[in-house]
């Protein structure tokens, strides 16, 4: 019987490497983009992406006919995911903001609203529910096939959320948030009682798969969201779904020497995190329950700001830029965007395009 350590491996050796760094189309809106978000209709619930240039300039928007969370792109492939619990993810030409393709889960399951790309583009490794048993699991796709579905390999508990892959390497951290969820019963909860949460570490090179374990001060917090700095560090975002388990209070933890390090600065959060992004020593930490953005600078508070609705988040080079309902603040500065739209509020990243 093949093992889940064979499934692994044989998922792991794929075609060979490809090249994805394609080449842009001079003119197309796409070309001009900084970032890309998702927006979502208060009316409809239906979202659309819209992309923006470095200076927070509107410049195009490509309508979705679902709910959406999150985003992965590899060169010119971007993928937008479904809010929990959706069962379709759209793939998009990041240059002509055109769909090229929607993928539908399997039967009985359903996305989480997140995945990651391998290094070299080939596969597409995205968090997934399975109805039957409630336990969480990770789909294979073939980034370079049309996005066919290649496997599925099982985790060791409930609800994933987020998986973030480390900057140069196919090691990809999965953020398990341990709370049982079913359709039938929308977003409730099935195990609030005696859930546990824990941070799920694939080499998806070697073929293995390895918990963290828990840590004393994460009772009761469901762990969601994720960002690796430029140092390797790991940061990770918790939101606080049981305050009468335990003394999980803490919701921002820095993984240092293999343990993770709970920072003081998560107390500005109100025990919510929404998003999380980094880049270099520069990492970003939104939260809505108590519109706040907070950035540290390796792991240290560097500022600490109010944004109604803080939601996403993304850090480059050129800067910081970070959402609330209708607003982006770029560098410091709101840029009104919208009324008839909100950008995501349940920890959807901006990714910058370029």
């Amino acid at each position: 019987m093949e093992t889940r350590r064979d499934i692994l491996k044989r998922l792991a050796l794929g075609l060979g490497v490809a090249a994805c760094g394609a080449g842009r189309l001079f003119g197309q809106p796409g070309d001009r983009a900084g970032y890309a978000a998702i927006e979502t209709s208060s009316r409809t619930g239906l979202s659309q992406a819209r992309f923006f240039s470095a200076s927070g300039t509107s410049i195009g928007t490509a309508p979705l006919d679902f709910r959406a969370h999150g985003l992965s792109q590899s060169g010119r492939r971007l993928v937008v995911f479904p809010r929990r619990p959706g069962n379709r993810f759209a793939v998009m030409d990041a240059v002509t903001l055109e769909i090229l393709v929607q993928v539908t889960a399997p039967p009985h399951r359903h996305f989480y609203g997140h995945g990651a790309f391998s290094v070299d583009g080939q596969h597409l490794i995205v968090t997934e529910n399975d109805l039957d048993t409630l336990d969480g699991g990770l789909g294979i796709y073939d980034a370079l096939n049309g996005f066919r579905r290649l496997g599925q390999i099982a985790l060791p508990g409930s609800g994933p959320h987020e998986i973030m892959r480390d900057r140069d390497r196919n090691t990809f951290y999965i953020a398990l948030g341990g709370l049982q969820t079913h359709p039938d019963y929308g977003r409730t909860a099935l195990n609030l009682d005696d859930f546990r949460s824990q941070i799920v570490v694939l080499d998806h090179d070697r073929g293995t798969l390895a918990p963290m374990g828990y840590w004393s001060g994460s009772e009761g917090v469901s762990l969601r969201h994720l960002s690796v700095d430029g140092a390797g560090s790991l940061y990770i975002g918790g939101q606080l779904a049981n305050a009468s388990r335990g003394d999980g209070n803490a919701v921002l933890w820095r993984c240092e020497d293999g343990a993770a390090v709970a920072l003081n600065e998560g107390s500005l959060l109100g025990s919510y995190v929404s998003s999380l992004a980094s880049f270099g020593e520069r990492t970003v930490v939104t939260s809505k329950a108590s519109n706040t953005v907070i950035e540290l600078s390796g792991g240290t508070l560097a500022s600490h700001t109010s944004l109604t609705g803080a939601s996403a988040a993304a850090v480059s080079a050129d800067g910081s830029i970070a959402s609330g309902y209708s607003v982006l603040r770029l560098n410091g500065s709101d840029i009104a965007v919208t009324d008839r739209f909100e950008f995501d509020n349940h920890g959807l990243h901006l990714r910058a395009t370029t």
